[in-house]
């Protein structure tokens, strides 16, 4: 549930993309499932010139506001203006392996979205709690996915000889926090501690070949009107990580 940080994935997906990396599958949850889905549908490059553009007042525009007491955002808006950019398809259909993680409240358990609406799959990631209002699925009841599995790595599809990478976008920083924190830090931070220790326990159970994390305090998880400083880091994080990759292995930049 890193919010507006899960923009990061583009600059992460560029990175590796220059380097000459072949992505053949992805699974994510929140807007890293939003971006995958952005790259698995070939639009990768119009969604960031889309994301780019919004500054505070573009935001407001897509707050569609409800009195629902499950949600302050509709989100209707926000898929609208998406579906201008990556058309409604089955994600079978889609040209790579692609999955999108739910979190269904009724059952308690994480939902696997890799099959029909890729629309609904990504409205379904991105509810995060409180702010989306919750997407109703056949007697489910759906939120972020990132709330049991920020980090789904088991869900990957995987393949002779590949590399799984994976991209946190919560890690702890370095020192800690610093200075006052609000009501609202202290709601997101709790959050992102408690998806921190989730995404340890996958990092240890699945071992990626290459970890790519950028810390949870360097953007606010609302700052999406900051997409390109966004972008940038997750490029900076990608190339460092790929430099010690290089430097440890076989490999070469």
């Amino acid at each position: 549930m890193g919010g507006a940080r899960g923009i990061a994935h583009i600059g992460v997906i560029e990175e590796l993309l220059r380097h000459d990396f072949e992505i053949t599958s992805i699974a994510g949850s929140s807007m890293g499932a939003m971006v995958g889905a952005m790259y698995a549908s070939g639009k990768l490059e119009e969604c960031k010139e889309w994301l780019f553009s919004w500054d505070k007042r573009k935001m407001w525009q897509l707050v569609d506001l409800t009195l629902s007491r499950d949600g302050l955002v509709k989100g209707d808006r926000f898929i609208k203006e998406l579906k201008e950019i990556i058309p409604d398809m089955n994600i079978e259909d889609l040209p790579i392996p692609y999955v999108a993680m739910a979190t269904d409240i009724v059952s308690e358990q994480e939902v696997r979205f890799d099959s029909g609406s890729l629309h609904d799959a990504i409205r379904a990631s991105i509810s995060i709690p409180m702010l989306f209002r919750p997407m109703r699925k056949e007697g489910m009841i759906l939120i972020d996915g990132g709330i049991l599995n920020p980090l789904p790595l088991k869900h990957v599809q995987r393949t002779e000889d590949d590399l799984l990478i994976a991209v946190d976008v919560n890690a702890p920083a370095e020192g800690g926090r610093k200075g006052r924190l609000s009501p609202y830090m202290v709601l997101t931070e709790s959050s992102r501690m408690m998806m921190q220790q989730i995404t340890c326990y996958q990092i240890e159970q699945y071992q990626p070949d290459i970890l790519i994390q950028m810390p949870g305090t360097a953007f606010d998880m609302l700052e999406f009107h900051r997409a390109s400083p966004i972008v940038k880091t997750g490029i900076e994080v990608t190339r460092k990580v790929l430099t010690d990759y290089a430097s440890s292995s076989d490999y070469s930049i």
